[in-house]
């Protein structure tokens, strides 16, 4: 992909994103046969299966424990993953051969552009960069106000190590994403209050650590101020995810919200909620809430050198703090860094307010900050080399990073679990969809028992009819 504002190829946007480095799955092979698996996911069904199967041989301790790893295993690390296939002696199930340990897979497709296949592509595995990459001309149609949002439906690509179970785990599926770009300072939703006393079932981390259901109790106005949700765009999210859900004709029974779990949140991430749908394969994701934060913003800008912000506009002189950085450019020129000094003084000046902070504590705590510059290259800052200072000055506007909420919707998982939802059966043999009238197909069929050319005449007039009087006890043939 070409992406025309901004000039670059896919592979420079997904290495500034992350995704290049940080978009894997952790891999284990048949060590015989070389059959690949998604770990975590042969770790589920191989305890599921166990489970159901030994139920009334093991103990209420051991079931426990099974149950607590089926639920975090997509959080685990290589190391945890390897210690629980030697903890339950988890083997592939096709062949009963042992695994290898557990790698990481990079989920992205690599290409080759061009004739000569010297520049390096990806397919894309999710559709929000097109966003972020070309925020500058979208905040200029929205007239430099904040916030608004983006929205795309478009087809991602991801190299799933095992698919299967239909629409659920594909290399080729379709999303709609919206980015949400918002003040980091005020992340309140506008239309929020109409909503906030409505109750969603929320399964938060501090749940799943111990192994609990849901809470069903709460509003989500509730939660937003009990911080079980952070914000309350993120939350306005979640709710219009759950009542588009429930519109959509899934059962409310099935639908609930599960918070990642710190080790398995993603690298753009500061939380992020599931939407989840329980079917017959058991619990599924099919929407993503993400606070992205300004993360994409940050290292887009910082990779390409184009300024990616926002301002705040005050109608008078205001009085604001900022954070001075003071670069010793005679410490850097006579350091090992001199070569790249360019570089490290571009790096400091593009550094947010809230980086400077952070960076500041560092140096405070440790004497020294090692920080990885746009080109990948390590610099280890000293107090003598790098130094900040707040002030206080009056201006007319601030600029700042905005942050951005995303929901990522997985548009063939949700078609698959509103065919599963809406499901029927009267008997063995009578099996029918109970779909909304929303997403029906017809709305209404005529259909004849009996074939014989004097029903024509009939069945043309009823056709004929407008759908509300179809059925009116006034209406007559």
């Amino acid at each position: 992909m070409e992406l025309a504002l901004t000039n670059l190829t896919s592979h420079e946007v997904l290495k500034t994103s992350g995704h290049v480095d940080k978009f894997s799955d952790f891999m284990v092979k048949d060590v015989k046969s070389g059959s690949c698996y998604r770990a975590d996911k042969l770790i589920e069904e191989v305890l599921e299966k166990q489970l159901e199967k030994e139920k009334d041989k093991l103990s209420e301790e051991q079931k426990k424990v099974m149950i607590e790893t089926i639920a975090k295993a997509g959080s685990f690390s290589a190391e945890e993953i390897d210690q629980c296939i030697k903890k339950f002696n988890i083997r592939n199930p096709e062949t009963g051969n042992e695994l290898s340990p557990a790698y990481p897979f990079n989920l992205m497709f690599g290409t080759d552009i061009g004739p000569t296949g010297t520049v390096k592509g990806f397919l894309r595995p999710e559709t929000a960069q097109g966003i972020f990459v070309n925020f500058k001309k979208l905040l200029d149609y929205n007239g430099g106000r904040l916030p608004f949002g983006g929205a795309t439906v478009g087809i991602g690509f991801r190299n799933e190590i095992a698919p299967r179970s239909g629409l659920l785990r594909l290399r080729e599926f379709h999303l709609a994403e919206i980015e949400y770009f918002v003040d980091p300072e005020n992340k309140n939703h506008a239309k929020f209050s109409d909503f906030k006393d409505i109750k969603i079932p929320l399964l938060s981390k501090e749940l799943q650590e111990n192994n609990e259901s849901p809470r069903t109790d709460l509003t989500i106005g509730e939660a937003v101020a009990q911080g079980i949700v952070h914000n309350e765009t993120l939350a306005y999210y979640l709710l219009r995810t759950f009542l588009f859900l429930k519109r959509c004709g899934l059962d409310e029974s099935g639908i609930r919200f599960r918070q990642h779990l710190k080790t398995e949140m993603a690298h753009y991430a500061t939380d992020c909620w599931d939407a989840e749908v329980l079917t017959s394969y058991g619990w599924v994701e099919v929407v993503g809430h993400a606070d992205r934060a300004c993360y994409d913003l940050t290292h887009h800008s910082n990779a390409t050198g184009q300024e990616m912000v926002a301002a705040r506009k005050f109608s008078k002189p205001t009085l604001v703090k900022t954070i001075k950085a003071n670069l010793n450019k005679a410490a850097i020129g006579k350091s090992e860094y001199k070569q790249i000094f360019k570089t490290i003084v571009d790096y400091v000046e593009r550094l947010s307010d809230a980086e400077k902070k952070n960076i500041q504590e560092q140096l405070q705590k440790a004497s020294e900050y090692i920080a990885t510059l746009p080109d990948g290259a390590k610099v280890k800052f000293t107090s003598n080399m790098l130094s900040f200072e707040e002030k206080e000055q009056n201006v007319m506007e601030q600029k700042f990073t905005p942050h951005v909420i995303e929901p990522a919707f997985g548009l063939g998982r949700i078609l698959y679990c509103i065919l599963e939802h809406r499901f029927r059966m009267r008997n063995e043999k009578r099996t029918y969809l109970s779909l909304p009238a929303k997403l029906a197909p017809y709305k209404t069929s005529i259909l004849p028992i009996v074939s014989h050319p004097e029903f024509a005449e009939y069945i043309k007039k009823l056709c004929n009819q407008p759908f509300p009087l179809l059925f009116s006890s006034k209406n007559s043939l």
